[in-house]
C-alpha cells in the first residue's frame, strides 16, 4: 500500500511513517553497495561517517512511500545486513524516543523473508544477514504501515479521521516534549554488550560495595555477574531499576523488560515509589525483588542479606558450606562490643545503645557517635576483621518493618559475634535464624505517627522519608537487657550461649529455594 500523505500534515506525519532501512556488506574496508535502482525518488540516502569502518561503507535509506523496492550491487565478498528500523526520533533530552514502523512484507530476490506485522523501531530492528559474493545483485522489496499492526493511516481516512490522527499525534508530540530525563546517559549504564542496563543506581549503589564501584562500569555488580553466569549466551534486554534518583522512567516506555529491585524499606523511605507506583512499581515492570511480603507471580521476595552472603555464581554446595560456616566459626574475642553505624536517622541504635551504654565502654567505629579510628588506620576499613575481636555486634536495621532484614544481622555471624539486634517486625528470617541465638530490641513508632497519611511525608529529595522515630517504652527490653549484663559477665553462660546453632536446619533449603525461583524468574523474562 502506498501511503498518501497530506501536505497539511506532512511535517507532523513524517517521522511516523518513514522507515530506515540499514544496509551494509561487511568484510574490509573496501566492502560496499551500490544502489541501482529505487522505486522512490524521494527518499533519502546515507552515508553517515559512523557507518564508515574497516569493515567497509554502510547505506542508509528512509523512505515514507509504504512501498520500496531496491536492486543493490555488492562490492567485493562479504557479510550483507539489512536492518529494517524506524527513524531516529530524540525527545528534548536527547534521548531516542520510540516511533514504531509495521514491517509488513519483506522478500530478498523473491524469497519472503516477512510476510506477517513485525512491529520495529530504531533501538529494536528486525536483522537480516546473507553471505554474499563481489558484484553479487540483489532485488529488495519492503513494504509497512506506521504506528503499530492496526495502523490508523491509510489513504481511506475520511477528514474527520485525519482530524482525530492530526490531535493523537500532537498529544504524542506533547509526550516526547515533556517526559523526564531518562537515565541514559547520567543515572544509566549499560553492561553484557548492551544487553543489560542499570538506571536510577548511581547514589543509591554508592554506600553498597557489593554493587561495584559506581562510575560507569558496572560489569562487577551482583546482577551483572548472575545474567553472565547464568544467562551467558541468550540474546535478552532488560533494564534493571533501583529507587534513587528520579522515578518517572519507570512508566516510560523503552526496549526491554523492567526490573525493580530495593534493598531498601519501601514503606518508610523512597516514597514516590510508595504513592505513584504503589512501592514495587508491579503494575510498571516485568519483576520485582525487595524485602516486602507479596502475592504476585512477578514479585520475589529477595532480602538484601542473600546478596551480602552468596555469589552470583554460587553452587549449592557453597551454599552448604556457608550455612555450616556460620554455626561452627570461632575467633578469639578479646573486646566487648562494637558498632559501626553511619547514623542513626531512626532511632534504632539508640533504642539498644540507651539500654546497654551504662555497662560498657561502646566502640563506636562509623560515622554514628565515632570514638575510633582503628577501623580504617588498623584494618583499613575491613569491618570483618575489625568485628572479629568482639563478642557483641550492636547491628540493629534502620527501621522496624515486618519482614526488613538486611545484611547487618548476617555480618554478626560472619563474624562470630552474638547480634544486638533490632528488626524484622514481625518476621526475623525463621527458617534460617534461631531466635534464641540473637539478643533482640523491639519497639514502636513514636506516638502520633499514622504510617497511612500521606500528609506525614516529607518530599524534598530522593532519599524521602516519614519522621518517624523507634522508641521503646520503659522496662519494654528489660530481659533482653539482662540477659545481656549475664551474658558480659558470667562466662558460662556466655559460652553456652555462644554455643548454640545460630541458624537452623532449613537454612539451606530456603536459601537454594530463592535461588531456584529468582532463575526462573529470570527464565521468564529471557525466554517469553
Amino acid at each position: 500500500m502506498v501511503i498518501k500523505m497530506n501536505l497539511k500534515f506532512e511535517s507532523l506525519l513524517k517521522k511516523y511513517v518513514t522507515a530506515r532501512i540499514d544496509i551494509k556488506n561487511f568484510g574490509n574496508r573496501f566492502n560496499n553497495i551500490i544502489i541501482v535502482e529505487n522505486n522512490d525518488s524521494d527518499s533519502e540516502v546515507f552515508h553517515p561517517n559512523w557507518f564508515l569502518d574497516d569493515e567497509g561503507l554502510g547505506t542508509i535509506v528512509e523512505s515514507c512511500n509504504g512501498v520500496l523496492d531496491l536492486k543493490i550491487k555488492c562490492i567485493q565478498n562479504g557479510k550483507l545486513k539489512i536492518l529494517l528500523r524506524g527513524v531516529d526520533v530524540r525527545d528534548k533530552h536527547k534521548q531516542r524516543f520510540p516511533i514504531y514502523i509495521d514491517y509488513t512484507n519483506f522478500s530478498v530476490n523473491e524469497n519472503v523473508i516477512i510476510d506477517s506485522n513485525t512491529l520495529t523501531w530504531h533501538d529494536n530492528s528486525y536483522v537480516f544477514e546473507k553471505y554474499v559474493h563481489d558484484s553479487e545483485i540483489l532485488n529488495i522489496h519492503v513494504e509497512w504501515l506506521p504506528f503499530n499492526e492496526c495502523s490508523e493511516f491509510n489513504i481511506e481516512n475520511s477528514q474527520e479521521q485525519i482530524q482525530s490522527l492530526e490531535f493523537k499525534l500532537a498529544k504524542r508530540e506533547e509526550q516526547i516534549n515533556s517526559i523526564p530525563r531518562l537515565c541514559d546517559t547520567t543515572l544509566g549504564y549499560s553492561v553484557l554488550e548492551g544487553r543489560l542496563t542499570y538506571r536510577n543506581w548511581t547514589s543509591f549503589a554508592q554506600g553498597f560495595t557489593l554493587m561495584g564501584d559506581f562510575d560507569g562500569h558496572c560489569d562487577d555488580f551482583w546482577f551483572t555477574r548472575y545474567l553472565k553466569n547464568k544467562f551467558p549466551e541468550e540474546n535478552f534486554k532488560i533494564n534493571i531499576f533501583s529507587v534513587s534518583n528520579a522515578h518517572d522512567n519507570l512508566d516510560y516506555p523503552m526496549y526491554g523488560k523492567k526490573v525493580l529491585y530495593t534493598m531498601e524499606d519501601l514503606n518508610y523511605r523512597y516514597l514516590e515509589m510508595k504513592f505513584r507506583f504503589n512501592k514495587y512499581a508491579l503494575d510498571y515492570v516485568d519483576f520485582a525483588m525487595g524485602y516486602d511480603f507479596l502475592d504476585n507471580p512477578k514479585y520475589l521476595r529477595l532480602p538484601y542479606w542473600i546478596l551480602t552472603n552468596f555469589s552470583p555464581e554460587v553452587t549449592e554446595e557453597e551454599i552448604e558450606d556457608k550455612v555450616n560456616m556460620w554455626n561452627t566459626i570461632e575467633c578469639d574475642k578479646s573486646r566487648d562490643v562494637a558498632s559501626i553505624s553511619g547514623h542513626d536517622r531512626f532511632g534504632t541504635r539508640t533504642l539498644i545503645d540507651k539500654d546497654i551504654n551504662s555497662y560498657i565502654d561502646m566502640i563506636y567505629a562509623g560515622k554514628w557517635k565515632n570514638n575510633t579510628s582503628e577501623l580504617w588506620n588498623k584494618y583499613n576499613n575491613n569491618k570483618n576483621l575489625f568485628l572479629k575481636e568482639f563478642k557483641f555486634n550492636m547491628c540493629p536495621e534502620n527501621l522496624l518493618d515486618d519482614g526488613y532484614v538486611t545484611e547487618k544481622i548476617f555480618d554478626a555471624l560472619n563474624c562470630d559475634c552474638i547480634p544486638l539486634y533490632a528488626g524484622g517486625g514481625n518476621y526475623l528470617e525463621p527458617k534460617v535464624l534461631n531466635p534464641k541465638a540473637i539478643l533482640r530490641w523491639t519497639g514502636d513508632r513514636e506516638c502520633g505517627f499514622n504510617p497511612d497519611l500521606k500528609k506525614n511525608a516529607y518530599f524534598g529529595h530522593n532519599d524521602v522519608h516519614y519522621p518517624v522515630k523507634w522508641v521503646a517504652d520503659d522496662n519494654q527490653n528489660d530481659d533482653v537487657v539482662e540477659l545481656f549484663k549475664n551474658l558480659l559477665t558470667d562466662k558460662r553462660t556466655y559460652d553456652e550461649f555462644k554455643d548454640q546453632d545460630k541458624v537452623l536446619s532449613s537454612s539451606t533449603k530456603f536459601i537454594k529455594g530463592i535461588f531456584s525461583d529468582l532463575e526462573k524468574h529470570f527464565e521468564r523474562l529471557i525466554y517469553s
